[in-house]
């Protein structure tokens, strides 16, 4: 018999959640019972907590130094503190050669010694020697001991040096990156011997682009390679010109990196006989060449590099670079590369870009104009810009306010000579009028130079002048000068100006304490070489003048020399001459009015016999 199954209903009904109970927690002192408190609820903006940081300073540690910081506290024990951490965090981190490092120091200053005596130093630089001896390539790199190793290269004899030079061998090319070691990589080529530059030069082969691009390196490499040798009777650089050759074919591609070729002396020598190959030698330059100047434009060896690139380059590349350099054409003018570079940034540039250049050297003008290779840029400036008022408004009031010291230069004079006789062969040698010549064709500049030179010369022949009449002794203080002083009265015919000039010349001939310099003796200045040259040459073209009835120089020279002028003359030589000339080359009215003069001295005259 089944059993009878009974249904249970409660299985399928659904269990209640029990509600929560809240105890209600002490009552207030009111005796009302305070409501449950909620949860704290985190806000979608609060920030998460932090874990405790080691350096938060609460605590029950700190709670005791909290009460204590009222107190005054002793700095001198806190000093003193920290430089006992530094020292022993230093001779940790130098290992065993910390001692050797304090004494090297100590060494050091006794022969920094001024009235340490030859003997002296001679046995201290030998116990430092021996001291430093297997542990340079430790020391060279820390920013003190370098000072005491450079002080032990300086005065170290032959052998030593040689040791030393030997030892570091392995790190030249690490110590030329080096803040510190590199300026004794100076002091090897100040004291050290050919070898040991040579071993530098070798290190540096392979990595000449990093060390360029180098902003710690690239200041040496210009030193080793630039700098002159004063030991050098010639005056020679230390790197010769096959060592910067060597040097620059690593910008022509990686593959002159680990193989020099001797043939190779400039970029056209690479794609001379392979022609295939000058794309892609010019991309590699390209390359090297943007990668240098975005950190040092002012490496001495990318303008040597610059100068051959930017001849044989396309336009566009060219114009690219031109847009680069037209703020760094001063840096440029260092060296005759550079200003052949900033030369062709002037002849090709865009009237936008020219006058980016003449703004960048408004404030160096002079420094420019005066120094051995700037002046160059200056003559292709002259040469290559139509807008001749932006010149003017630049260049010219700059130029005039430094004119004395512009004259006086070497260099400086050329400037001036161009403005008012731009490329006269009687001034300029063939070769730098062949240079000029370089950017005639250029296709920005579209005015004549011949008119370009008028308005040039327009705007400074009268400041010239009135220089002249204002200061005539600089003006004729010797014979370059007296050259530039002739030019300017040659090309300032007809200006309203000139006759001021001349009277200030006359004002100085017939003055009895008129003196210069010549062979290192003061001389009469109507005795002059120069200055007689300068004078025959005025009363000479004085005859042109006469037929077109112009004022002449001798017109005004006749009418201040008084009889006691002609007496004083009478006794030199080229004064005679002077004389002579004048009754050549003057109108007849000044002829007679000389002649006059001479009458009451004949007896004088014939007394007085010149040995030639």
């Amino acid at each position: 018999m089944k059993r009878k199954e009974t249904f249970d209903a409660s299985a399928f009904v659904p269990k209640l959640k029990k509600k929560k109970e809240f105890k209600i927690k002490e009552e207030s002192e009111s005796g009302a019972a305070k409501p449950p408190s909620k949860p704290d609820k985190k806000s979608k903006f609060s920030k998460p907590s932090k874990p405790p940081s080691k350096f938060d300073k609460k605590g029950p540690k700190y709670e005791s130094k909290t009460e204590e910081s009222t107190e005054k506290p002793d700095w001198k024990e806190i000093k003193k503190e920290r430089k006992e951490l530094r020292a022993k965090r230093k001779s940790k981190k130098l290992e065993n050669i910390y001692d050797i490092s304090i004494e090297g120091k100590k060494i050091d200053e006794e022969m920094r010694r001024k009235d340490c005596p030859p003997e002296e130093r001679t046995k201290l630089c030998q116990k430092l020697f021996k001291l430093f001896e297997g542990n340079l390539v430790k020391l060279v790199f820390s920013h003190d001991i370098s000072r005491v190793i450079q002080t032990l290269i300086k005065y170290s004899s032959t052998e030593m040096l040689a040791t030393v030079a030997a030892e570091l061998k392995s790190s030249f090319l690490n110590m030329i990156q080096s803040k510190y070691a590199r300026n004794c990589i100076k002091k090897f080529f100040k004291y050290g011997n050919d070898q040991i530059r040579s071993d530098i030069f070798a290190a540096c082969e392979g990595h000449v682009v990093q060390l360029m691009s180098h902003s710690v390196a690239a200041p040496i490499m210009d030193y080793i390679l630039y700098k002159k040798n004063k030991k050098d009777k010639n005056k020679k650089c230390w790197a010769s010109e096959q060592v910067r050759s060597t040097f620059k074919q690593e910008f022509y591609g990686n593959m002159y990196r680990t193989s020099k070729d001797s043939s190779v002396k400039f970029l056209s020598d690479v794609f001379a006989k392979a022609p295939d190959m000058k794309s892609a030698t010019l991309s590699a330059v390209k390359m090297n060449v943007t990668k240098i100047l975005s950190k040092n434009p002012n490496c001495l060896l990318i303008h040597s590099v610059l100068a051959e690139y930017l001849i044989i380059c396309e336009l566009n590349d060219r114009a690219e670079l031109i847009g680069t350099l037209k703020e760094s054409v001063v840096e440029l003018l260092a060296t005759k590369d550079g200003a052949k570079v900033a030369m062709i940034c002037m002849w090709h540039g865009t009237a936008k870009e020219r006058k980016a250049m003449l703004k960048v050297m408004k404030e160096q003008v002079k420094e420019i104009a005066t120094s051995e290779y700037g002046y160059l840029f200056l003559l292709a400036m002259l040469d290559s810009v139509d807008d001749t008022v932006l010149v003017k408004k630049i260049f010219v009031p700059e130029f005039l306010s430094h004119l004395q010291e512009i004259v006086a230069s070497e260099h400086g004079k050329k400037v001036v000579l161009y403005l008012v006789a731009r490329r006269d062969t009687h001034y300029f040698h063939p070769a730098l009028i062949s240079l000029l010549s370089e950017g005639d064709n250029n296709l920005t500049s579209k005015k004549s130079a011949d008119v370009r030179a008028k308005e040039l010369l327009e705007a400074v022949i009268e400041p010239m002048l009135e220089s002249i009449a204002k200061d005539v002794n600089s003006w004729l203080a010797d014979g370059p000068v007296m050259l530039v002083t002739h030019a300017i009265l040659k090309a300032a015919s007809g200006n309203d100006k000139l006759v001021d000039a001349w009277n200030a010349i006359a004002d100085f001939l017939v003055n009895e304490e008129s003196t210069l310099k010549h062979e290192e003796a003061d001389i009469k200045a109507v005795e002059h070489p120069a200055l007689h040259l300068v004078l025959k040459k005025l009363i000479v073209a004085d005859k042109e003048r006469v037929e077109r009835e112009e004022t002449s120089f001798g017109d005004l020279l006749v009418q201040k020399m008084s009889t006691e002028v002609i007496k004083r003359w009478i006794e030199f030589n080229r004064a005679c001459f002077l004389i002579v000339l004048l009754l050549e080359n003057e109108r007849e009215s000044v002829v007679r009015e000389l002649k006059g003069k001479l009458k009451d001295l004949v007896k004088e005259i014939k007394s007085k016999k010149h040995k030639d």
